[in-house]
């Protein structure tokens, strides 16, 4: 007896399922990345746009938060702001991968 494939396993509906679970999972995220390199980037008008209106404090606390400022060892934030960047693209490929892997065997 053969192995069932994943297509032959899954009916239509449940891949829809995986389709709509996989594009929100991506959204969210990749707009949590996005907030963290906006704040670690100074970016405040855009950060405040996306996120709501705070204070600069409150603003420059979470700045702190994202830099582990209150720890032993900070991190810098051209490290910070590349590594998100880098974050940022890898599951973009990712989630480009599954879309094609999706594709492929519907």
């Amino acid at each position: 007896m053969k192995p069932a494939t994943l297509r032959d396993t899954l009916t239509a509906s449940q891949w829809s399922g995986m389709w709509f679970f996989s594009l929100a999972f991506f959204a969210v995220i990749f707009m949590e990345m996005l907030s963290d390199f906006l704040l670690v980037t100074e970016r405040r008008n855009t950060w405040k746009a996306l996120n709501g209106n705070v204070s600069e404090a409150e603003f420059h606390n979470l700045q702190q938060i994202v830099l582990c400022e209150n720890q032993k060892v900070s991190i810098e934030k051209k490290l910070a702001s590349t590594i998100l960047l880098v974050l940022m693209i890898c599951a973009t490929a990712a989630f480009v991968w599954l879309t094609f892997w999706y594709k492929v065997l519907l």
